[in-house]
């Protein structure tokens, strides 16, 4: 799904990416640590094509990216979370999510606002859950204490 081959980034004499190759299969979960300035953040960046790299090549699905065209289809379906990002103070975090599925996608208002409130509604639920799984536990630790004082006469 993302193969990079033989990625380099410099900035001035600043080589920071020399010669990275990965292979990331569909659905594969790859995480990326290293002390800071090694690297980490510009090589996300270089995949998202937010950095252009000094050399080597980055191909999402396929694609190869360097022409705005191949940027702007993979960045309709792959996205980015910033280690600081801003949502628009003046919107409401559900009309920040709507934002991208409209304006990339044209994606309808109704629809798009729809999808954004799936994700809450299943959370919501998985609270829930959460919330009974404690409440079975409690409710058996109450068992028990009744149970050891009955014990004890």
């Amino acid at each position: 799904m993302i193969d990079i081959e033989n990625l380099h980034k410099s900035f001035g004499d600043a080589h920071i990416l020399k010669g990275i190759d990965l292979h990331i299969k569909e659905k594969e979960v790859v995480v990326i640590i290293g002390p800071s300035g090694s690297g980490k953040s510009t090589l996300l960046r270089c995949i998202n094509y937010l950095e252009r790299p000094t050399s080597g090549t980055v191909s999402v699905d396929g694609i190869i990216l360097g022409s705005e065209a191949n940027i702007n289809d993979v960045r309709k379906e792959v996205g980015m979370v910033f280690q600081r990002f801003n949502l628009f103070p003046h919107m409401t975090v559900l009309a920040n999510i709507m934002l991208a599925p409209m304006k990339v996608r044209q994606m309808p208002k109704e629809e798009a606002e729809e999808r954004a409130r799936k994700p809450a509604r299943g959370c919501h639920r998985e609270v829930r859950e959460q919330q009974a799984h404690r409440d079975r536990r409690a409710e058996g630790v109450r068992l028990l204490r009744r149970r050891l004082r009955e014990l004890r006469g």
